[in-house]
């Protein structure tokens, strides 16, 4: 599948299973290297292929253009190539092309499951913070060595004196994911806010706020919160040998949203939690235009049957001035002023042709 979309608004029309949202899911896979449908790479290749690839030229306002490659292959571990160089580093690819998606599936971040909302804070900093990759990549794989230690001591195999400097790197590294999550969401909870309000004509109020699963105390900097993190490893080292896994630090936080003061988890209506989803979406426009100095490609799969026609409007407004693609299976879910300033592009077929 190829295509030369406009760089303002492109509208893929088709019947649901061509190829709309396969699109997006490739942009999406070229801005952050992942999925936003599956954590599973292998489910991005078709049925029967023995790998995929995806390939974009990218023209910035901001820095040089450049060429991105993904490679996923059913033998061999995902590749990445910038400019045609292959990269042994897959978050060499984050932040070249910076991205937000609107999914039917956003809703689930305001009603599901914390590691939903820990997922999204992941992708978006990722983007525009190559410290926050790195420091979240090493989090990560101290983590899961610390979790093996942990089984092996409960077992006998080793002893627990050796946790010592599996803890040290991880309230490193754990303050510093910690650290850059509390600036961005300061950020987002401002911005989504003001949306949220202009979207319910100042009628609700909602509220976003980081929940660390280690007490800071009042910690800000870098140094204090890895003390707090060492504190707390230390405090549920029992417990964390008896359980064979880390109970506390980063990967356990959390993000509340609210409206109206009340949890949306627990109470707010359909509309509240989708309003919700939007307005933390359209916020993370505005702080990645802020951070990377030039708009996000704006990916809009499929959403607009489920807004009424205000807030349609309202959406689209506010992403303004970027590059958006939007699916949908039928026309008449969108304006005809809209429609006029579009590009539309027929999909059938896994094949797009523009109309």
């Amino acid at each position: 599948m190829t295509f030369e979309p406009s760089e303002r608004l492109n509208v893929l029309v088709g019947r649901n299973a061509q190829g709309k949202s396969a699109i997006l899911e490739a942009i999406y896979l070229l801005a952050t290297s992942k999925s936003h449908r599956t954590s599973r790479d292998m489910e991005m290749v078709k049925l029967g292929a023995p790998f995929a690839r995806v390939v974009a030229e990218i023209k910035r306002s901001a820095r040089n253009d450049v060429t991105l490659e993904i490679d996923l292959s059913k033998a061999e571990k995902k590749t990445v190539k910038i400019n045609t160089v292959k990269h042994a580093k897959i978050r060499d690819l984050i932040g070249q092309l910076n991205a937000v998606i609107f999914s039917d599936s956003d809703v689930e971040m305001v009603r599901g499951e914390p590691s939903g909302r820990r997922r999204l804070l992941n992708l978006e900093i990722c983007q525009v913070s190559p410290q926050y990759a790195y420091a979240l990549a090493r989090y990560n794989r101290v983590l899961e060595q610390r979790n093996e230690l942990l089984k092996d001591i409960k077992s006998g195999r080793a002893p627990a004196l050796t946790l010592g400097e599996w803890e040290r790197q991880l309230a490193g590294y754990g303050a510093t994911v910690i650290t850059k999550r509390m600036e961005f969401l300061q950020s987002l909870a401002k911005s989504a806010a003001e949306i949220y309000g202009v979207l319910t004509e100042g009628y609700e109020r909602l509220e976003v706020s980081y929940r660390p699963n280690v007490q800071l105390n009042g910690a800000r900097s870098v140094d204090e919160i890895a003390a707090c993190i060492t504190g707390a490893l230390a405090a549920r080292r029992e417990i964390d040998i008896a359980r064979g896994t880390t109970t506390a630090g980063p990967h356990r936080d959390d993000v509340s949203i609210s409206v109206n003061a009340l949890p949306a988890r627990e109470f707010g209506s359909g509309g509240q939690q989708r309003t919700a989803a939007i307005a933390i979406k359209l916020a993370e426009i505005e702080l990645l235009r802020e951070a990377a100095g030039e708009n996000p490609v704006v990916l809009l799969d499929d959403i607009m049957a489920e807004l009424d026609g205000s807030r349609r409007e309202r959406v689209l407004d506010r992403t303004a001035g970027c590059q958006a693609f939007l699916t949908t299976t039928d026309l008449s879910d969108i304006s005809g002023g809209i429609l006029e300033n579009a590009a539309v592009f027929e999909v059938e077929a896994g094949k797009v042709k523009r109309r």
